[in-house]
């Protein structure tokens, strides 16, 4: 009976994270925000569609420069402070914030300011669904592969309906290469899994250069680098694609990044990161239920 108990309990647990993960699925996180960040922004650039922000915003810059892309409504949400700068909200964008106001923002095009104390506990949920998408993306089997050349070729698997090419990439093998050429073929997503070096370091200052699918602007909504284990992510050239680093200090030195950007800080932002916003493949309702359930029932009989 005990045993039986702790059964339901485990799928009473794995149906709320498949429900969790379901939410995901239908209307992703990622396509909501163009830009998340745990901690604090220090811009001097712009963002094209909607942030969320967990901390302060420091710096004169834009945001829903090409429209808002969250559900709410909300150009900017943040839990903290504008702490320094003139920042623009543009697009009719609001600015919902939990902090004070402590510099001049300006609203292009309607929008007015929501305060709301609640915006920590959206960002908390956030993230609480980016590790969960990052987890199990993970987890894909490769199906792709980089040669010595810098070429990205795979043989994309059938996921929920989705062909889907998952590379598992290194800090370590690019740093010898001149270029990344994605050879996008069948694919309706990309997933590339990269592992930074041993400091946590995911360098992505050319070399090597983005050519190919990589160089493909249009392309960015369908590819995108899950990087959990980075601490601090560097980007100079233009970079294709979501970039998932939830534990991650993100500078981006120049060029701009094309895709929604989910990281803990942001340290410094000299380029724009555009309304590339992800719509490319995460895991439907149910992955994650047969994931956590596994778990559980494996940790279970180790007991």
């Amino acid at each position: 009976m005990r045993f039986a108990s702790m059964q339901m309990v485990m799928v009473s647990v794995a149906v709320g994270m498949a429900t969790g993960i379901g939410g995901v699925a239908s209307a992703s996180v990622l396509s909501d925000w163009n830009v998340i960040v745990r901690n604090d922004l220090v811009s001097s650039s712009e963002v094209d569609g909607s942030a969320l922000i967990g901390g302060n915003l420091f710096g004169t810059s834009n945001y829903a420069v090409q429209g808002v892309t969250a559900a709410t409504g909300d150009g900017i949400a943040i839990a903290g402070d504008i702490a320094s700068g003139n920042i623009q909200i543009n697009n009719g964008g609001n600015l919902r914030i939990g902090g004070s106001v402590l510099s001049t923002v300006n609203f292009n095009g309607g929008g007015t300011q929501i305060n709301d104390a609640g915006v920590g506990a959206i960002v908390s949920n956030a993230f609480a669904q980016v590790n969960a998408i990052s987890s199990y993306l993970w987890g894909l089997t490769p199906n792709g592969t980089l040669d010595g050349a810098g070429n990205m070729n795979a043989v994309p698997t059938l996921i929920d309906g989705q062909l889907v090419a998952v590379y598992s990439i290194t800090q370590a093998q690019i740093n010898s290469l001149g270029q990344l050429n994605l050879n996008i073929g069948s694919a309706d997503s990309v997933i590339i899994n990269f592992t930074p070096d041993g400091a946590g370091l995911a360098n992505f200052v050319a070399p090597p250069n983005f050519v190919g699918g990589l160089a493909n602007q249009s392309l960015s909504d369908r590819i995108l680098w899950n990087i959990p284990g980075a601490t601090d992510v560097q980007t100079n050239n233009t970079f294709n694609g979501a970039l998932l680093a939830p534990d991650a200090d993100l500078r981006v030195l120049g060029g701009g990044i094309n895709g929604s950007v989910v990281v803990d800080s942001i340290s410094q932002q000299d380029a724009e990161i555009r309304r590339f916003t992800y719509t490319g493949f995460v895991p439907s309702p149910g992955a994650g239920a047969i994931m956590v359930l596994g778990g559980l029932m494996a940790a279970r009989r180790r007991r």
